[in-house]
């Protein structure tokens, strides 16, 4: 994967808003959330059943977040689902900078959801 440039996230402040968030890079909605160790983002809806990842729970520590309506559970480091076979997310690193959140994209997802 290139490296990817970091984008600022649009309507979402480290300073004024509440978590999770809803935002955007290039045009992809996405989800973020604040972690014990700082900020990730998640693709809008899980790969499942199209559920909102807004009301996503983090788990595991926050190195996890997990589907509200079917509980499935995808790492925020990779995206890979831990109960759900063949099910990923594409997830974002985020970054703050003078209370400002950028972002990019953490994972590129090689396969189409669902499919393994």
């Amino acid at each position: 994967m290139s490296e990817q440039s970091w984008s600022q996230l649009p309507g979402v402040s480290a300073e004024t808003n509440k978590f999770p968030a809803r935002s955007s890079i290039a045009g992809e909605g996405i989800i973020v959330f604040k972690t014990k160790t700082g900020y990730r983002g998640v693709q809008r809806a899980c790969p499942h059943m199209k559920a909102t990842m807004m009301a996503g729970e983090l788990t595991a520590n926050d190195t996890m977040v997990r589907c509200p309506l079917h509980v499935f559970t995808f790492r925020l480091s990779d995206g890979r689902g831990v109960n759900c076979p063949g099910f990923e997310i594409k997830v974002y690193e985020v970054k703050e900078e003078g209370g400002q959140l950028y972002g990019r994209s953490a994972n590129e997802l090689s396969l189409t959801p669902g499919a393994r």
